[in-house]
């Protein structure tokens, strides 16, 4: 081989592209099967998940591949624009290298098989087919089979659901059993954590990965890599001679390194400084002064987390409090592009329409708005949260709460506050006066037909200890006088994250009495953290549900504290 190892890069055909170095190593290793556990900001959808799908497309022309998410709705609205995202970054144009869910052009290639609808769906010019299949709606992808399954956030998928599609990852082996790439699996999450309801089953994967083989993979692809590399400069400088060897050398290497990928799982774990050179090292200072270090060894170092069930504020929260069907797809299965309907509360399975709606409100640096209704004496649901962070404040909180709820025909609101935002009510200052205004008005001062009425005007002090006694029970639905809390999943995912991170602090005064307090120092995090790991929007659900109704149907029915050894 020539020793000339290096690529001229400033030469015409030569284009450039930043790749850190676990995405290289993982497009060098190219495994059946990817398993990526990845801190935050590694590029895991937009990069990897992005350029390991295009490799998809060249190796299995007209291939059907399965895009598992969570949720349909997050499929549509976050997966898929990210995916597209990335693949523009590499240079695919949509209309000419692929379409969204729409019947392709002439010059595409077909996919293997006509599918039955377009809508909600990729294909690219190869033909291969992208088909979303989400756990709320298994029905997507009943009745097809697919060579490959990729998803995103893989910590939100339960295993059990994951396995009920394994057998569908089937099919036309004699078409496409070639690739290394058929019947594989590429999943990619940030560390998950049981104790708050993520799914862990991921983890054991390692166990499937063959180190030898992963390292024989890599120094084959290194060597293919080199002969490519020369290849490049052979044709370059117009040597045929070394063209035609190259070529053929090529044709041996790469025929080898298929046979080396087959059946290979890569599993790996890296923490978010595999990308530290985009991210710079203020990303870092930042994240380490401001964010509770628990979620920095989780989400930002991938280490797995500790914290257990007895350090909750929420200890009998668990996963019968969250429900997953709570959304309604009749508008987008009318669209071909999910990602550009606007979600409003026409979405929502379990809102009455023709009832009054309830909402607990928190103020401050973040304000929070979380919106519940009662379904019977024995169910509460939440069904949505809102929140803002600067420079977005109450204004544009009620601009948010407005628009999506711009259908609901009984426009009546009860708006359980903070006692805290009646400050400077009698010139009309307070917050809970200024979210009445920007819900009954509009950013021109017109009527929206909505009538807020303030709840908690005179509200005492609602304890945290008080708010603790009463989750106890109302997460534990087994109360006779009060209803069990049900959460929607994913309409209320802020609020999720909130009530799993929240923390108990148990506090003694000089007297040896111990009470029981939330741990608030996550509410000051930066700002753009403060939605999904500080305890805010946990404090809009106390105001919503801590109100004295509830309270007093507590009173004289049980010793509570009787759960916690040590406490009175």
């Amino acid at each position: 081989m020539s020793r000339k190892k290096k690529i001229d890069k400033t030469a015409e055909n030569v284009e450039l592209r930043y790749g850190n170095w676990l995405s290289i190593l993982i497009a060098l290793i190219a495994p059946k099967n990817l398993y990526a556990i990845l801190g935050r900001g590694t590029g895991k959808t937009t990069d990897i998940l992005a350029q390991r799908a295009q490799d998809i497309c060249y190796d299995m022309q007209g291939a059907y591949v399965a895009i598992s998410s969570d949720t349909y709705m997050n499929a549509l609205k976050n997966v898929i624009p990210s995916l597209i995202e990335g693949w523009e970054r590499n240079g695919w144009i949509e209309g000419i290298h692929f379409v969204v869910g729409q019947r392709p052009p002439k010059h595409f290639k077909k996919p293997y098989k006509p599918p039955i609808s377009w809508k909600h769906t990729i294909t690219a010019f190869t033909g291969t087919h992208f088909k979303i299949i989400s756990q709320d709606r298994p029905s997507t992808g009943a009745g097809d089979s697919y060579q490959h399954i990729i998803g995103d956030e893989i910590k939100y998928q339960s295993e059990k659901k994951i396995n009920k599609l394994t057998p569908a990852i089937r099919g036309e082996y004699t078409r496409f059993g070639h690739s290394h790439y058929y019947g594989g699996r590429t999943f990619t999450s940030d560390m998950p954590n049981p104790n708050h309801g993520e799914h862990d089953w991921v983890m054991r994967m390692e166990k499937n990965m063959d180190m030898d083989q992963i390292k024989l993979i890599l120094q084959t692809s290194l060597v293919v890599n080199e002969i490519k590399i020369e290849l490049m400069n052979a044709e370059l400088h117009g040597n045929d001679r070394d063209i035609r060897k190259h070529k053929k050398l090529l044709k041996v290497w790469e025929e080898r390194l298929s046979i080396v990928r087959k059946d290979s799982t890569f599993f790996h774990i890296a923490s978010s400084y595999a990308n530290a050179d985009i991210l710079r090292e203020g990303f870092f200072k930042d994240i380490l002064e401001t964010m509770n270090f628990r979620e920095v060894m989780t989400s930002i170092l991938s280490i797995p987390p500790t914290l257990e069930r007895g350090q909750m504020f929420y200890p009998n929260l668990s996963k019968s409090n969250f429900y997953s069907d709570g959304f309604r797809y009749d508008r987008y299965d009318k669209e071909n592009r999910g990602d550009k309907v606007e979600g409003n509360c026409l979405d929502l399975r379990y809102l009455n329409l023709n009832q009054t709606l309830e909402a607990g409100f928190d103020s401050g640096k973040m304000c929070s708005l979380a919106i519940g209704q009662p379904e019977s004496k024995e169910i509460y649901r939440i069904l949505k949260d809102f929140h803002t962070i600067p420079p977005e404040f109450i204004p544009q909180l009620g601009q948010k709460f407005r628009e999506y709820f711009k259908h609901h025909k009984k426009k009546h609101l009860q708006l359980y506050h903070d006692r805290a935002a009646n400050k400077m009510q009698s010139v009309g200052e307070d917050h809970a006066s200024k979210l009445k205004k920007a819900i009954e008005y509009d950013s021109e001062g017109k009527s929206t037909g909505w009538t807020v009425e303030l709840m908690n005007r005179n509200q005492a002090t609602i304890y945290q200890q008080e708010e603790y006694e009463l989750m106890l029970e109302m997460f534990k639905g087994k109360h006779k006088d009060l209803p069990m809390v049900l959460i929607d999943k994913f309409a209320c995912s802020v609020l999720k994250s909130s009530i799993e991170r929240a923390e108990v602090i148990i506090k003694e005064d000089r007297h040896g009495k111990k009470t029981i307090h939330k741990n608030k120092s996550s509410e000051q995090l930066a700002d753009e953290l403060l939605p999904l790991f500080s305890t805010n929007m946990s404090d809009a659900m106390k105001y919503l549900l801590c109100r004295r109704v509830f309270l007093d149907m507590l009173k004289g029915s049980s010793n509570l504290f009787s759960v916690t050894p040590g406490i009175h």
